[in-house]
């Protein structure tokens, strides 16, 4: 059998939809399924000579060429072992060949984070005047101050954005929605950024301003010739890649920046709780642990 049989992560989506579970779930197990095929062709294996050898060989792909986080390559894990139990009950497969493989422990100590210098210096890299850097700096603060994760910004609409006389308000989106006061940095940052873009946009036809409901649109190409509606999960990723590679930050990513976001908020004189509503979480969890850490710093 081939790895690429074009409907089985399509069918794989479905059965996973129709057991009800969350659109990020159903998202990130089919991500990591269609990761797990890639590697497959480039492997010149098929999916009915997988054997359990090969997951641990997609482990290390990961934590070696890739430079997956421990957690991440967990959670990689996971969807795949899905994967293969979705194939074993479509009958793709006799039986799953991962079932009785442990999976890999869950890493529960703090993120290293970057220091507000560190931050800083990120921010001096996107300083400049013009549509992409106000974006890029409207992202890193959204991030890194506000505690954003990925998925909720990349579904923000400028309609979420309320001004006051005194400060601008944000309606989060999602599963966890909520209405946040900006701190002055963002708020600044998403004003500059909203001017630039309202300017650009006047350029634009009637039809093609339809298309542009969302806060955080994309480029493609060198020159940025493509102005495209609606920023997406790789491009984020992409974008602080860039920028973390341009300042020798190996691996700067999302929960780095949300990690910041824990640290800002208590360190402004935000209580546990407070902290909690703010970025939309239901237990204490890291926030207890960068508490912990900013009272008794060693």
């Amino acid at each position: 059998m081939t790895s690429h049989e074009p409907d089985l992560v399509e069918r794989f989506s479905e059965s996973l939809k129709a057991k009800n579970r969350q659109p990020a779930t159903v998202e990130s197990y089919c991500r990591d399924a269609q990761d797990f095929l890639r590697f497959l062709e480039k492997s010149h294996l098929t999916l009915d000579t997988v054997e359990p050898q090969t997951l641990l060989w997609f482990r290390d792909h990961l934590r070696d060429a890739s430079g997956e986080r421990e957690n991440s390559v967990r959670r990689k894990v996971i969807g795949v072992r899905q994967f293969f139990r979705f194939l074993a009950d479509d009958r793709k497969i006799l039986s799953s060949p991962f079932d009785m493989m442990p999976i890999p422990e869950r890493d529960d100590s703090l993120d290293a984070g970057l220091s507000e210098s560190r931050f800083k210096a990120l921010i001096q890299q996107v300083s400049e005047p013009g549509i992409k850097n106000r974006r890029d700096r409207s992202l890193l603060y959204l991030l890194a101050y506000e505690g954003l994760k990925a998925s909720e910004i990349i579904d923000l609409k400028w309609r979420d954005l309320i001004q006051s006389k005194r400060t601008q308000t944000l309606s989060v989106p999602g599963l966890k929605s909520r209405t946040i006061q900006l701190q002055d940095a963002t708020s600044q940052a998403l004003t500059e950024y909203s001017e630039t873009f309202q300017a650009w946009l006047r350029h634009q036809s009637p039809e093609a301003r339809e298309r542009y409901p969302w806060m955080f649109v994309a480029f493609k190409g060198k020159e940025l010739p493509l102005v495209l509606p609606r920023m997406t999960r790789h491009g984020l990723k992409f974008m602080l890649h860039e920028l973390g590679e341009k300042l020798g930050f190996k691996h700067l990513h999302t929960e780095t920046l949300r990690h910041h976001a824990m640290c800002y908020q208590l360190a402004i004189g935000r209580g546990p709780e407070d902290v909690m509503v703010h970025l939309g979480l239901r237990r204490l969890g890291n926030i207890g642990k960068h508490l912990a850490q900013y009272r008794n710093p060693t």
